[in-house]
């Protein structure tokens, strides 16, 4: 900031300025001999009149009063802001000891045009080396004319006045003359404002006695230069300044009974501060106390370096809100011990302390979740010595619910501290018998937690459970080494309602409460052991038996068959159960028939049989059931409905077809049966053809022949094979024609199916042995041929 009495500020806003002094009457007053700027804009009563030696009017003007205090020249420069030659300033000096109602001639004037006088400045005033006392118009003169004497106490008005161009100027006193003497003022300080909000109350006046030590002079506040010059809007009431949240730039007047004045600034401006950072830290509590230490260099560097400008506000730290505004109890040192808590950050101003800002500090001290002392009783069942206090330990038991990667386990303190951890802690076997203790570290992303397992080792014996043995039945009565599966939970539920307890394999998996069983657990015979614990804590071990019994096995048929009208259906059940029951299942419903090894079936049906096998084991009784399901079909009388014979056939084939729903086997001589109805390689003949069903519902029979005929003959009289004709006549051949062939197709006889034969002569001739051919056709239509050796 500074005080001055010259105008600095922006060329726009001088026409507020020019306007208040555009008359003699409204002057300004010109005090202290400091330099002038400002700038002549339009003008108010027409003062000039064309008669004065320089020939002009006014077009933009400016006004200034001055009064001599010390006699002397008085002389100075005009020099404008801009030195093109256009710009064109001229000036006229009144007096001395005119007023304004009376000002004469101007003593002084010049209106020369740089341009039109081809000079190379545009500058003008008075000056000692002049004579002239007017200069101009136009092309005339220099710029320049005669310095004033001056003498004490003469009072004189200066015109300045610009006819061409735009723009301000400065003045520049060079005479001699003094002035009156203008107040004596000091900078004031600015006023800050401590991060208020808008419309705040300001009292500007607070710090007035540091302006001026004078007791007759007239202090003025204003919000502008212009207006602070022209002591005009004044601050009505300068106690009660409203302060709009931005940076203003007050002006204070300060003028002397003489009327000359001076002007100094001060600032009316916020004090920002950056908000608040988040800062929150978090340590943990390792040995348990509840406390732990925060790095008070670390929290206050993060601090510091959320200040943008850190040189001009200071940082503390207080341990509540209520310090920290009082700006007491201020945390130093390095480190800060506490629990978990909030501390205060206190931000100032260096450049006013009383201004600051309050903020939170979160520090958190994570409290493990875990015991720094754990009991772990563990039974000692090794199957060598139960009762030597020495077993293996599944460590990871003193923490069931927490993964096993996130715990470390360590025999001694020292071994925690050399991160000397136990290799397989699921594993463990204690060096020191039935009480020793273990070291632990949990690792998580907070923080570690630290503790001990006090490990107790119980001598323990193995007993039988008195629920021993759980028998139950096998699933399949075929599998080599029998299966069943047990419900553990309904055991649990029965057996160890209220209790802890878990199923093992093996006494090593009861032992590290390794590989439990659960719900249904399908198996062979074999033994289990249940681990019972309160707690986690181990208090016995008990060993439960499981028998696997076989299911009856059943050999039944699939299917039977019941005469539709005929004796009942009798079947047997296989012998060695302890029980039976037969079943006739309706509509899905099994409906006991009988509770004996025999039943009687007269009824088609759908059937079951179910057998009974009884298990005894410690006074206990368990029974296993198979049951085998058969159907009972009707079976009708069987139908011949067709023979089918293959004739005159090396090896004639006779063939059943039947109708019947029943299983049947076929006999051609009554004795003997197949079940296939396909005879062969059968000799030509009369045949009864049987069909009987095999379950006793009777048998149909039908007479057949079989035609063939001999394949050589020997007609030599000894009676034997004297004669060739067909065999197992029937009806179908029944007095038909044979035609005979000889070897070149030659007939050469015909006989009658009905005759004794062929003597193998022609026309009484016997014929040479040689082979010979047949033709005859059937009744039915079908035609037979072969041939056959004639042999003497």
């Amino acid at each position: 900031m500074k005080f001055f009495f010259t105008l600095t500020i922006a060329l726009s806003c001088f026409s507020a300025i020019s306007q208040q002094a555009n008359d003699c009457i409204d002057a300004i007053v010109v005090c202290g001999n400091s330099n002038i700027s400002s700038n002549a804009t339009g003008f108010g009563t027409q003062e000039l009149d064309g008669e004065n030696a320089c020939l002009h009017y006014e077009e933009n003007s400016l006004w200034l009063s001055l009064t001599i205090g010390t006699g002397g020249n008085l002389a100075f420069n005009i020099i404008p802001n801009s030195t093109d030659l256009v710009v064109d300033y001229d000036f006229y000096v009144f007096g001395p000891n005119n007023d304004c109602g009376n000002l004469d001639d101007p003593i002084r004037c010049n209106t020369t045009n740089p341009l039109k006088a081809s000079l190379n400045y545009n500058e003008t005033g008075l000056r000692d080396s002049e004579t002239n006392f007017s200069g101009g118009p136009a092309e005339l003169g220099n710029g320049y004319v005669s310095s004033i004497p001056a003498k004490a106490g003469e009072h004189y008005y200066i015109l300045i006045d610009r006819p061409v161009g735009t723009g301000g100027f400065i003045l520049e006193w060079t005479g001699t003359a003094g002035f009156l003497p203008s107040p004596d003022v000091t900078e004031p300080n600015d006023i800050e404002v401590c991060a208020s909000p808008t419309n705040t109350m300001i009292d500007l006046t607070k710090d007035e006695a540091s302006i001026t030590t004078s007791t007759t002079a007239n202090i003025l506040y204003f919000t502008t230069y212009n207006e602070a010059f022209d002591s005009t809007n004044a601050i009505t009431d300068p106690t009660q300044f409203t302060f709009n949240g931005t940076k203003n730039t007050i002006y204070a007047r300060v003028t002397n009974p003489n009327g000359c004045f001076e002007i100094v600034d001060f600032n009316v401006g916020v004090t920002l501060f950056d908000a608040p950072p988040n800062l929150e830290y978090t340590t943990c509590d390792e040995d348990g106390g509840g406390q732990a230490d925060f790095s008070i260099n670390d929290i206050s560097t993060d601090a510091e370096n959320a200040i943008s400008n850190s040189s001009a506000y200071g940082l503390t730290l207080h341990p509540n809100e209520t310090a920290a505004i009082a700006n007491t109890g201020q945390i130093t040192g390095t480190v800060f011990t506490s629990a978990s808590t909030t501390i205060y950050a206190r931000v100032n101003a260096t450049s006013n302390s009383s201004c600051y800002i309050t903020y939170p500090i979160s520090l958190t001290v994570n409290s493990s979740s875990f015991p720094t002392s754990v009991d772990l009783i563990q039974c000692d069942i090794d199957q060598d010595n139960s009762l030597d206090g020495i077993t293996q330990i599944n460590l990871s038991q003193s923490f069931p619910n927490l993964d096993p990667t996130s715990i470390t386990y360590y025999e001694t303190d020292a071994d925690r501290t050399a991160n000397n951890p136990i290799l397989s802690p699921n594993i463990y076997i204690n060096t020191t018998p039935f009480n020793t203790t273990i070291y632990y570290k949990i690792a998580n992303s907070d923080c570690d937690s630290l503790g001990e397992i006090a490990i107790e080792v119980k001598p323990t014996t193995v007993s039988l459970n008195t629920i021993s043995p759980v028998m139950a039945c096998a699933d399949n009565p075929e599998d080599e080494f029998p299966e069943s599966t047990f419900d553990l939970e309904s055991i649990r539920q029965n057996t160890y309602a209220g209790m802890d307890v878990a199923f093992y394999e093996s006494l090593e998996d009861a032992s590290l409460e390794q590989n439990p069983l659960d719900g249904n657990y399908r198996t062979t015979s074999t033994f289990l052991y249940t681990r019972l614990e309160t707690n986690n804590q181990c208090n016995s071990v008990e060993e439960i038996e499981f028998i696997v019994n076989n299911l009856p096995e059943i050999t039944l048929e699939d299917n039977y068959e019941v005469c539709a009208d005929g004796e009942p259906l009798l079947i047997n059940a296989p012998d060695g159960f302890d029980g039976y029951s037969w079943l006739k299942i309706e509509n899905g419903i099994p409906l006991e028939i009988s509770s004996v090894q025999q039943v009687t079936i007269t009824e088609p049906g759908n059937y079951s049989l179910e057998v009974e096998i009884q298990y005894q084991n410690n006074n206990q009784t368990a029974s296993c059931i198979n049951y085998a399901d058969f159907l009972v079909t009707p079976s009708a009388p069987v139908i011949i409905e067709n023979i089918d014979i293959e004739q005159f056939s090396n090896s004639s084939t006779v063939e059943v077809e039947i109708s019947g729903d029943s299983v049947y086997e076929y006999s051609l001589d009554g004795m003997t049966y197949q079940d296939e109805p396909r005879f062969d390689n059968i000799e030509a003949g009369f045949y009864t053809v049987f069909v009987r069903d095999k379950n006793g519902c009777g048998t149909s029979q039908k007479d057949i022949s079989v035609i063939g005929f001999p394949k050589f003959f020997t007609p030599n009289g000894d009676g034997a094979n004297d004669t060739w004709q067909i065999t197992g006549s029937s009806t179908s051949i029944d007095n038909q024609t044979i035609n005979i062939y000889d070897r070149y197709g030659k007939l050469i006889k015909q006989i009658s199916s009905n005759s004794i034969g062929w003597d193998g002569s022609l026309n009484g001739q016997p014929l040479p042995s040689s082979d010979y051919w047949f033709r005859i056709t059937l009744t039915d239509g079908k035609e037979y041929k072969g041939h056959f050796s004639l042999k003497r």
